[in-house]
């Protein structure tokens, strides 16, 4: 029988760019420390003070787009804190630090326990990556795995977990610095809307297609391959208020994906993530390796 969260040697801490739905956060006991959101002078915590309709609907009718910003070290402290007083060692999971400082404040908040074991791991990735990777480490504390060979468990996911991201509309991705303008003006002129691969913590163009259902068809042959090659494989795909194109991306990947086990997941962007990819954005996360666990 699995151990229940609280009974584990090791606790697992994330924050909330993996999007993780919070039931399934919670049931697998990973802690989850939101980033913020902020609208003019109005700040809200990520998946807690605001719903992901509200923020979409919000969306929707701004000129001028919210802004989001990492954890404070505090909100760190605050989730590690028990698990130190409980004896158990912290392995923290963060979005790719080439995108948030969210690590150094996880980092520092760290220093703040001399003597426990904390170990913090860049995972290279964002969104549905971070679900898979956090998700994965839940399975090995689960197993009773400790610290270090969950962490560097983590630091090899990083390395072989492959996404590939697309938008229909690059504004989003302009008006908060992703994305240049001069490239979204190209593509608008040209039609061509960029297929992004999220990788070893970079975000680099993977290819260029002339309208978005091409583009649906990229990211689909391109997380099929990946993990076709694999002797297993955990599955994200996550769309940012586009639940029937992301029916329509998992079920042609499932009929893609043949010879390897599965463990599938659906995921709807937040807002931290929502507000740089605006609406309309999906995304498949691969990450090779067994397909063991619960997924």
């Amino acid at each position: 029988m699995s151990a229940a969260p609280q009974t584990r040697r090791v606790a697992i801490v994330t924050d909330s760019t993996s999007d993780l739905e919070p039931a399934d956060a919670a049931a697998r006991g990973i802690d989850v420390v939101p980033l913020f959101v902020n609208f003019g002078d109005a700040r809200f915590r990520d998946r807690v003070d605001l719903s992901l309709d509200e923020f979409y609907r919000k969306l929707a009718s701004l000129t001028v787009l919210p802004t989001t910003s990492q954890p404070t070290p505090a909100l760190f402290e605050e989730a590690f804190r028990p698990h130190v007083e409980a004896g158990r060692a912290i392995v923290c999971v963060t979005i790719m630090a080439s995108l948030s400082g969210t690590i150094n404040a996880a980092t520092t908040a760290g220093r703040s326990f001399p003597g426990a074991e904390i170990r913090v791991v860049d995972s290279g990735t964002v969104a549905g990556g971070l679900a898979l990777i956090a998700q994965h480490a839940s399975d090995l504390a689960r197993d009773g795995a400790d610290a270090a060979t969950i962490a560097a468990a983590l630091e090899g996911d990083a390395r072989t977990l492959r996404g590939y991201a697309t938008v229909p509309d690059l504004s989003h991705a302009v008006r908060t610095g992703r994305v240049s303008r001069a490239q979204a003006f190209i593509g608008s002129l040209v039609k061509i809307l960029p297929v992004l691969r999220i990788d070893s913590g970079k975000i680099q163009e993977h290819a260029r297609v002339r309208t978005f259902a091409r583009a649906l068809d990229a990211i689909v042959d391109a997380g099929a391959a990946v993990a076709n090659q694999a002797d297993g494989a955990r599955i994200c795909v996550i769309d940012s208020h586009a639940a029937d194109e992301a029916a329509i991306v998992a079920a042609r990947l499932r009929e893609k994906i043949t010879t390897v086990p599965l463990l599938f997941e659906r995921l709807q962007a937040g807002p931290v993530i929502g507000t740089h990819a605006g609406q309309g954005a999906l995304g498949v996360f691969v990450l090779p390796g067994p397909s063991t666990g619960s997924g």
